[in-house]
């Protein structure tokens, strides 16, 4: 039995009893309501609907939160999409490296090795001059493929090897980019990871989380939460991770 029926019961009989109206039927509602034994829809997150017989349904009423979560939910399963779609169209391609899904976008890594090449992808993803990033040693770019933003890093590989190689503190070559292990690196979901001076026995480095004491090889930090970049500061040069084309360490 319904624990409301015996209050709701003693509502009516007061209504009844107090009312000078002709209309019983708004003196009960309102002085149900005033006690609070009715459902309020907007208030309950539940809205009335017409049934096809005629009566009525209760169902759930989306909030815009509810419905914000929904559609970046949708936008990061397209981005996941055009990434793998992406690495299946441009796998072959010489100067594709990879394509990743970054929650609702897409990043993107070009070898190139002279402007033209770099016009043409920059047309094939959509970046306007206005959103390059020109740097010593790559060019990077934001653009948009079926709506989901794209961000291009295209490194010119035998010039940026040797730069990264001579301004980097501490290099490290991994999968073809030079880390610069004196930097601390930022993994894709914002955390950061110092290198303390300790390797695996084949070399491989080790790094921590802030204030944690676990470690984690750079090869796992580079395949499970990458791209790693550097945290710069400005008392040392910029030693971005920098694709070369070549193998580098094994992962431990």
């Amino acid at each position: 039995m319904n624990k409301n029926l015996p209050h709701a019961i003693k509502v009516i009989r007061t209504a009844l009893g107090a009312s000078g109206s002709s209309d019983l039927a708004d003196a009960i509602a309102h002085a149900l309501d005033a006690v609070h034994l009715l459902v309020d829809p907007e208030r309950a997150g539940l809205v009335l609907r017409r049934t096809p017989a005629g009566g009525w349904a209760r169902e759930p009423e989306q909030t815009e939160l509810e419905a914000q979560a929904q559609a970046w939910d949708a936008t990061c399963e397209r981005a996941r999409q055009l990434a793998a779609a992406i690495e299946q169209r441009l796998g072959e391609h010489p100067g594709f490296q990879r394509a990743q899904a970054d929650r609702d976008a897409v990043l993107v890594a070009l070898h190139i090795t002279d402007q033209a090449q770099w016009e043409q992808w920059r047309r094939w993803f959509g970046i306007t001059h206005d959103r390059e990033m020109p740097q010593p040693y790559m060019v990077a770019g934001d653009g948009y493929r079926d709506g989901i933003r794209v961000s291009v890093l295209a490194y010119h590989l035998p010039q940026a090897r040797a730069l990264a190689l001579e301004i980097a503190k501490v290099p490290y070559e991994h999968e073809g980019i030079v880390y610069d292990l004196a930097r601390p690196q930022r993994d894709a979901d914002g955390d950061v990871w110092h290198y303390q001076g300790v390797r695996t026995s084949d070399g491989m480095p080790l790094l921590s989380m802030t204030a944690r004491p676990e470690r984690c090889s750079l090869a796992n930090l580079v395949r499970q939460i990458g791209p790693l970049t550097p945290v710069t500061d400005t008392t040392s040069p910029q030693a971005t991770p920098v694709m070369t084309g070549a193998e580098g360490g094994e992962s431990a």
